[in-house]
């Protein structure tokens, strides 16, 4: 999901061009992105897809990198967003523990335990299920 307040956002607003700010649309909105907001993305995946030459590609990310929009584990070609948990937060416990799960997945040690450091400090902020059930749903 793309928070419509990404256009107030201070560190989306020194992003220097227009190509950084679409290749930042493109890490939000890509087939590669996962529940977690990390993934594996060398830069010739994202070359292909966005149809740039690879320096186009490198200027672009390293100013989305300086942003601190995303970051880049150049040892796993692992791509992370930085606020990506804070944006897209889990709605329940079951998709806490899925968000859990996918975060083992993940190849980096350094973004493995930022999202776990981070799903941990939300799971006493997610609420438990509503025990109620839905008034429309037939029984």
């Amino acid at each position: 999901m793309v928070a419509r307040s990404i256009w107030r956002s201070d560190k989306f607003k020194t992003l220097s061009t227009d190509r950084a700010q679409l290749l930042f649309f493109y890490y939000l909105t890509c087939e590669h992105q996962n529940a977690v907001g990390c993934f594996r993305l060398p830069d010739a995946y994202a070359v292909f897809d966005l149809g740039w030459t690879l320096a186009e590609y490198q200027v672009a990310k390293a100013d989305c990198i300086t942003a601190g929009l995303i970051d880049f584990d150049d040892d796993t070609q692992e791509l992370l967003v930085t606020r990506w948990i804070d944006v897209n937060p889990p709605l329940n416990q079951k998709h806490l523990q899925g968000l859990l799960k996918a975060h083992l997945s993940v190849e980096s040690d350094t973004f493995r335990e930022r999202l776990e450091h981070t799903l941990l400090e939300m799971a006493g902020k997610v609420q438990p299920p509503d025990e109620r059930r839905n008034p429309y749903a037939t029984r």
